[in-house]
């Protein structure tokens, strides 16, 4: 009897890239659209930062990337970039003000 070798798995093999089709499709399904903030929502965020930098206070922010929303956690800022409209932490990541959707401290 002769074996087919890998030939007999090849209607297998669509399965596998059906499946992250599938995957793909989910994740794009469960994006949420950025939320639109009010200017005095706006100027809060700007209060909490300026107030977290001068004061050396953790902070946890709550932010938009990508269709999802995203938390950092218990961070200090290191700087604030006001020419590019951005902010730098001290895992030495970054965050534009525009991302920001919520900050409280801890």
């Amino acid at each position: 009897m002769r074996d087919r070798g890998m030939i007999k798995w090849q209607p297998f093999d669509s399965l596998t890239s059906s499946k992250q089709m599938v995957q793909h499709i989910m994740n794009e399904k469960n994006k949420v659209s950025k939320p639109v903030l009010s200017q005095e929502q706006m100027q809060e965020i700007e209060e909490r930062i300026c107030e977290g930098f001068h004061s050396q206070i953790p902070l946890r922010i709550i932010y938009y990337f990508k269709g999802r929303y995203q938390v950092k956690q218990d961070l200090l800022i290191l700087d604030i970039l006001p020419g590019q409209k951005k902010i730098l932490f001290e895992d030495h990541s970054s965050l534009y003000f525009d991302q920001i959707i919520r900050v409280t401290s801890n």
